[in-house]
């Protein structure tokens, strides 16, 4: 108890925040609204929380697919709207739509969400005390760059004002080779340790709304894709996450995990990104096999996008398991408990959703995630292939 208590301690004073923008992994986890920290089977342990792996029964590999696309409030839709307007001749249009697009550019440089996504392609494997992965990320963050410009009244607005609006676009484009090892620390407590080698680059820079990609067609993935794809500024670093886990008890587990202990700083072309430590408590309630709620929760909000808006997340999922656990049906949610609306229709909730399959030796887990407006915003494929043991 007296180690518990003292981790406990060490870690809730860390300061939290993401990491590389990935922010869940495998469906399985997308579908209980990225809430897996507690309790976890697959290779994604490695990521999640290492120390589950010395509750594993048999080893497993895997593959599987993420993406990711998230700009809340239509931000890219607004981007849209902006985009079909002559921007580079804002004098010459009429007073009426020079009004109009006015209060479209402060809608869209008043949010500092903006759009943020990922896409990967991961690989990994897995056994009881130990796990090895491999990601290749692509990554990216687009928001305003704050401006005072829009408060002037619209017929002192000029070309050059509209020219001098600008979004941020951060990518990243890079592998993260990871190998965790985790062990017991007494009845029903285990501790892990995954180090991460990340490889890969970045590149940051403001580019004006009147310039490419700026274009009535392109929507989140256009952006996105921008952002990851002009990447040119080289970087390697060591990072590593430190877990726990706890048994509370026959239906309660627990988990803890410390995020970029080594608090890497990654440099852009404008600026350096220091990795701060990130803190996330997990709880699992399992009355039965085939029954499982999960809530996990940041201790702290923070920045967690580098785009100067802080969120603390918050994530709640449930699962059942039906046919002795052949087959499994998820669903979560996911929202900023610093948000002004927790819920409604202004809130940014995500909806996670997902099947999960157990074919004998294989598992094969899907999974969508959607917004309050119900569109699409997040993809998980996973596939594991588990090496039993003969008796």
């Amino acid at each position: 108890m007296k180690k518990i208590i003292l981790t406990v301690m060490v870690c809730v004073f860390f300061r939290p925040v993401f990491p590389l923008i990935p922010y869940f992994h495998g469906a399985r986890s997308l579908a209980l609204g990225y809430s897996s920290l507690a309790f976890n089977y697959d290779f994604n342990a490695v990521f999640l929380n290492p120390a589950l792996l010395h509750s594993f029964s048999w080893p497993l590999g895997g593959f599987q697919y993420e993406s990711s696309s998230l700009d809340y409030f239509d931000f890219s839709g607004q981007l849209q709207r902006i985009s079909a307007f002559d921007l580079e001749n804002f004098q010459d249009l009429g007073l009426a739509q020079k009004t109009d697009l006015l209060e479209d550019l402060r809608n869209v440089f008043s949010t500092r969400t903006g759009i943020t996504g990922f896409k990967t392609i991961s690989s990994g494997y897995a056994g009881k005390g130990y796990g090895v992965a491999v990601e290749f990320v692509d990554a990216a963050v687009i928001f305003p760059v704050a401006s005072d410009i829009l408060a002037k009244p619209v017929e002192q607005v000029t070309n050059a004002d509209i020219a001098a609006l600008q979004m941020r676009f951060l990518g990243f484009h890079y592998k993260d080779y990871a190998v965790a090892y985790s062990f017991s620390l007494g009845q029903g407590l285990a501790m892990g340790a995954t180090v991460h080698f990340l490889k890969g680059r970045t590149s940051e820079s403001d580019v004006a709304v009147i310039d490419a990609p700026f274009q009535p067609a392109s929507g989140a993935k256009e952006y996105l894709e921008y952002a990851w794809s002009d990447v040119q500024k080289d970087f390697s670093k060591i990072n590593f996450d430190l877990g726990l886990c706890a048994d509370l008890g026959p239906y309660f587990k627990a988990g803890l995990l410390v995020r970029n202990v080594a608090e890497p700083v990654i440099g852009t072309e404008l600026r350096d990104l220091r990795l701060p430590r990130r803190v996330i408590a997990g709880m699992t309630f399992r009355p039965s096999p085939q029954w499982g709620i999960s809530l996990d929760i940041d201790l702290a909000k923070n920045d967690l996008f580098h785009n100067g808006q802080e969120i603390q997340p918050l994530s709640l999922g449930l699962e059942k398991g039906f046919f002795n656990n052949r087959f499994f049906m998820r669903a979560g949610l996911l929202n900023d408990l610093g948000e002004k609306y927790f819920l409604g229709r202004n809130a940014k909730l995500i909806y996670g959703f997902g099947l999960g399959f157990n074919l004998a030796s294989f598992l094969v887990d899907v999974a969508i995630s959607l917004d309050g407006q119900g569109h699409l915003k997040n993809l998980g494929i996973s596939g594991f292939y588990m090496i039993q043991k003969k008796n």
